[in-house]
Formats: C-alpha cells, structure tokens, sequence
C-alpha cells in the first residue's frame, strides 16, 4: 500500500520532467510564434544600444583583420588567401609568428571580404553586421536555454532564458566585442557553438541524423569563427547529462561526430599554419608574451589575478578598458593577498558546483560551464598574447547571467528570511541589474568612435599599460600632423610627450614607443629648429632601442644641418654607444658612414670606423680606413696600430 503512492509520485514526476524536456513537434515548430514578444525585445534591443556604433570608424586591430588587411580588400578574389594563409598574412605581408601558436580564425575575415566586395570600405556595413550577429545570437542564447532550462506554468517574462538573455545582450562586458568590428571572431564563434549545442539538445530530444549533421557543421563553422569554440565538446555532454539525464551511448553518439569535426579542424588549421600549436621558438617580446622573464610562480599568481578581476567584472563592469598589456596587469607572486583571494574564490566556486551537483544542477551547470569556457584563455592551458582581455569573457559571460537570473528569480524569493517580499526583492534586483548594465554599457561603447576617444578612455584606467600610453601619445602625433595650426600641433606634441615617456619608463625597449617619441621630438624640431635637443633624445633613443625611424631621419638630416654638431653626434652614437657599450658593430659602422658622408675626412669618425671594422674582423676595411686615414694625417698613432693588429691577423 505504500508503494503506490510512491509509484504514483514517480510517474508524475518523470511526466513532469518530459513535459519539460521533450516538447511536443506541434510546440517546436510555433515557438517563434509563441515566444514573438520576448524574441522582439531580445532582438530590438541590442540593435537599439549598439546603433550608434554605425557611425563609428576603424579603430584598434580593424586594420589587421580589415582595412589594411590586403585579402580583405581584395573582396571576393582574396577568399581563397584568407582560408589557405595564417590570418595575419594579409596585414603582414607574410606569416611571422608573433604570437604563440598563430592565429587561424578565417570566417570573419572571409565576412569582411564579402563586404567589401559587395559595398567596398564601409564600417558603417561592418558595425550593421556586427550588431545584427550580435542580435541574432540572443536570439539562439534564448532559444538554446528554453530547451533545459524553461519550467511549466510560468509566463516568459517570469523565467530563467529571457532575463538570463536579457542580461547577457545588456552586459558592459561586451562593448569591446560588439563596437569593435574585430569582434566578430567571438560573436560568431559563440553564435555556430550554441547552435552546435541546440542541434545536440534536438538529436537527444528527436533522435534525428540531421540533428547530428547539423551540430556537426555548426561546430566546424564556430571553429573556423575562434578556436575558443572548442570548449563545447565540455560544455555539450555536461547540459546533455545534467538536463536531459542522456545515458553514455547518447552522449557518444553526440560528441563522436563533433570529435571528428575538430580532428578535421586541426588537420586544415596544421596544413595552413604548418604546426599545432607552436614553431618552437620563443615569443619574447612582453607584448605578445607578457609572462616572458617571470617565474613559475610569478606567471601563476598573476593569472590567478587575472582570474579575480574576470569575477569582479562579471557582477560589477567598472571600470572597462580595452588595454590590459604590460604592466596594467602587475607581475605578483604567491605571497600577494589579491592571488590568494582570487584562488580561494574559485576554490569555493569549485567546492559549490560539486556540492550542488544533484540539488542545483543549474548552479553546477553555470560555474562549470564559465571555468569551461575561460579555460582556454585563462592563460593556463597555453599563452594566449595578453595577460587577459575584456573580450575573453564574451563567451563565459553566458554562465553569469543564467546563474545571477536563476538566484535572483528562483533562489532568493524561497530564502527563510525573505519569503514574505521576496518577490518584491527580486523584481526590483533584477531591474537594478538590467539599469546598470544599460547605463554602462550606454556610456561606455562612445569610447570606441576612434582612436582618439578609444586611447582617452583607455588611458584613465590603463595608466600603467605601456601600450594604453604609446597608443595615446601615437593618437595626439597623428592629431598634429593632420593640423595646418602649428601652435596647436605644438601642444598636441607636447601634451604626447608625457604619455611617450611614461610608455618607455613601464617598458625601455618598446619599438612603438620609441619610434613614436622619435617623431614626436623630429616634429618639435621642425617648429623650433632645437638641433641640440633632438640629437639629445635622438641619443637616449639609441640607448634604448634601434628603430628605423632615427636612421631615415638622421639621413634627412644630413646636409641640412650644422656639420660639427652630427660629426660630434656620429662619434658618440656610433662609436661610444653603439660599437663600445652595445657592440652593435653593424649599426655602429652605419651611423658613422653617416657621419663620414658629410664629413669625409674627419680624422675620429676614420679612427672609429678603422676600430669598429677591425673588431668586427673585417680585416680588410679596417686596413684601408686605416691607410685612408695616414694619408690625411701621417703618424697617426690609432690608424698605426689599427693597421698593424688587421695585417697581423689577416696574415695569420
């Protein structure tokens, strides 16, 4: 007698669960029309926030994946270069490997190209499609999350997939993705990954082969889209085995086909680039390696930062940049509270998805599905170029809002000291949370009109970056050269100095801010003449690094400037910094060739370059500077000894 209630309840229950998990054919075919008023709103507002960006331009990395890409701009011819070439090529003119592992991302590349062959050089198409992708991927977020996640008797506008979507299409955090053009490798990365995951959801609720076909062929456009996508062959089994209880052979059947798509992936993606995941040279610059130099420890702790900060800004954006190079991260080890804080909060993250595992599966299912799709670019499974980046949370992003939507809606109203206005609460939390994200995300994405209004921004939080102060001082040189005003064009130097030098203090050897202080200080002397000054800079310049700026504008200034000063520069250039202290022989021979071009017969340029190409063995140079030198001033005691140690050691 007691088992038939049980039995009873049993039945219920799983009726209850098909109810939810396996939706009438009649139900699936009308959900659009049945859902039309959430869909509207999903899909209206995005393109309402976002509409601004159509009057926006090229700014940040657009040039590398757009508009000074040469395959891009060949439109439809140059589609055959973009999927058979590593995707910097058509920026760089070949494939140089400047960052660990090479990037292959060819299907928003392949986008632009058909944009441009269709309307030419237009950001304002771009910022369209940019934002329509955007949409659309709300869209499917929504759709994807009513397969698991919708519960019987409650309205749209009451559960988890439309305020999970709302908030997700809200969130500041995704300015950077969708105001940028270049930010279409996420957003269709993600768009082909949740339709992989929808097909998936439809293959175990069907049991149809084109539901397999289709998750197949959306996985391989999500790869071609951003390798990132590789995380839903984790995030695919788990939704399957926590909401659709699908058995071992089931979730086989379903990653079977997508493990031989990312096999087929990898085979495309080595015969393009020519290796897996790296050339087995070493990234050194800190610019795409910014862990070079630091310890084990070191690296770790600071990812584990990294990690803190990513949390904070999921549940409170501000403040938002899009620069995080070095050193606006700092370089800290284990002994720093920031990466123990942050280490024990994703410890406890852990601790929580496992112990809600049965009880909340959406709990379990959001943390684990944010560690899932972060992991690979956390920076602990392989370098990804930046020590961490706004835009890597645009996927993961989707696990915070369904977990804030399923504690506020379903998790606070139920708490013991709540139930009587918890409702109330939720209601109001929730609006809180969608202002907020609206107000920000309205304020911020002005930022990325230009360069100018992008480096501003940036520079109020990245004020450590070298890269956020290069890059503004760089914006400020480009506004003075597009100026006639040369009292104005003066300021706007001047006020890029500060930046320039502070890019160089946080980082001596970097080439784009020493060519950019190089021409800073070149368009001062145009306007004040100030030789001395110039040759100054020029100086501390070379000490920090050779770029070839200083050569071509050294050259501009042979002939046209006082002869004594450029000797005097040449020998302490060339010969003191550059031969002495550096031993760069090759560059010390150059700048003092420069010297002896307008100076043929000065006796200590001769002297330096005899004893520059006698210690660079070039024993024959070094006699004939050497006899040279004689014939000017015969009994010279360093052209003596130059030309008996090079006829010494030819000889042996």
């Amino acid at each position: 007698m007691k088992k038939k209630p049980a039995k009873s309840r049993s039945k219920k229950s799983a009726s209850k669960r098909s109810a939810v998990r396996k939706p009438a054919k009649k139900q699936v075919k009308a959900f659009w029309l049945t859902y039309w008023q959430p869909a509207l709103i999903l899909f209206v507002i995005p393109l309402a926030l976002y509409s601004v960006t159509l009057s926006f331009g090229y700014v940040l990395d657009d040039k590398i994946v757009l508009s000074e890409n040469k395959f891009v701009q060949q439109g439809w011819e140059g589609l055959a270069d973009i999927f058979g070439k590593e995707s910097m090529v058509g920026f760089l003119g070949e494939q140089k490997d400047l960052i660990v592992g090479a990037r292959y991302r060819p299907l928003s590349l392949a986008t632009f190209a058909i944009e441009y062959g269709i309307w030419g050089a237009s950001p304002r198409w771009s910022h369209f499609f940019n934002m329509l992708f955007y949409a659309l991927s709300g869209l499917l977020l929504f759709r994807v999350l009513t397969q698991f996640l919708s519960v019987t008797g409650k309205k749209w506008w009451q559960g988890i997939p439309f305020w999970a979507t709302l908030l997700f299409l809200l969130h500041p955090i995704h300015t950077e993705v969708v105001a940028n053009i270049k930010g279409r490798d996420e957003i269709l990365a993600l768009l082909f990954s949740l339709a992989t995951l929808y097909y998936s959801i439809r293959y175990i609720d069907y049991k149809k082969v084109f539901s397999l076909v289709m998750a197949a062929l959306s996985f391989f456009v999500a790869l071609m889209a951003k390798e990132n996508a590789l995380t839903f062959l984790a995030v695919i089994p788990l939704t399957l085995y926590l909401f659709k209880s699908a058995s071992v052979k089931q979730l086989g059947l379903v990653t079977g086909p997508l493990l031989l798509t990312f096999v087929l992936y990898l085979g495309v993606r080595v015969s393009v680039i020519g290796y897996l995941l790296g050339n087995g040279q070493e990234v050194t610059g800190i610019m795409n390696n910014p862990f070079y130099g630091t310890t084990f420890g070191e690296k770790y702790a600071t990812i584990m930062y990294t990690l803190g900060q990513y949390l904070k800004l999921l549940f409170f954006p501000h403040p938002l940049t899009h620069d995080y190079y070095p050193y606006q991260v700092p370089i800290i080890n284990w002994l720093d509270a920031r990466a123990l804080v942050s280490l024990a909060l994703y410890l406890g993250l852990a601790w929580l998805m496992i112990r809600q595992w049965k009880k909340r599966p959406i709990v379990s299912w959001s943390i684990a599905y944010y560690i899932m799709t972060l992991s690979i670019v956390s920076n602990i499974v392989f370098p990804v170029g930046a020590p961490m980046n706004e835009r890597f949370l645009f996927m993961p992003s989707i696990g915070a809002t369904v977990l804030l939507a399923y504690l506020i809606l379903d998790v606070l109203p139920n708490l013991p000291t709540t139930r009587k206005w918890g409702q109330q609460l939720s209601w109001g939390l929730l609006l809180l949370f969608v202002a907020g994200f609206s107000i920000k995300s309205w304020s911020r994405i002005p930022a990325w009109k230009d360069e100018m209004s992008l480096n501003r921004a940036a520079i109020k939080v990245s004020t450590n970056s070298a890269r956020a102060n290069s890059y503004m001082a760089y914006s400020l040189y480009q506004a003075g050269l597009q100026t006639n005003d040369q009292v104005q064009r003066k300021q706007l130097y001047e006020e890029a100095l500060p930046y320039v030098n502070r890019a160089l203090e946080i980082y001596p050897t970097y080439s784009d801010a020493v060519t950019c202080k190089g021409g800073l200080v070149a368009g001062l002397y145009q306007m004040d003449g100030d030789l001395d000054r110039l040759l100054a800079e020029f100086y501390s310049l070379l000490m920090a690094r050779h770029v070839g700026f200083l050569d071509q504008y050294m050259a501009y200034l042979n002939g046209r400037e006082d002869r004594t000063k450029l000797t005097q520069f040449y020998h302490r250039a060339g010969f003191q910094l550059l031969a002495e202290e550096q031993q760069n022989y090759p560059l010390a021979v150059q700048y003092l060739n420069y010297g002896i071009q307008i100076a043929p017969n000065n006796i200590q340029l001769l002297q330096d370059l005899a004893s520059v190409y006698l210690a660079m063995g070039q024993y024959n140079n070094a006699i004939q500077i050497s006899q040279r030198g004689l014939q000017l001033q015969a009994g010279n005691a360093s052209f003596n000894r130059v030309l008996q140690e090079a006829s010494r050691l030819q000889a042996n």
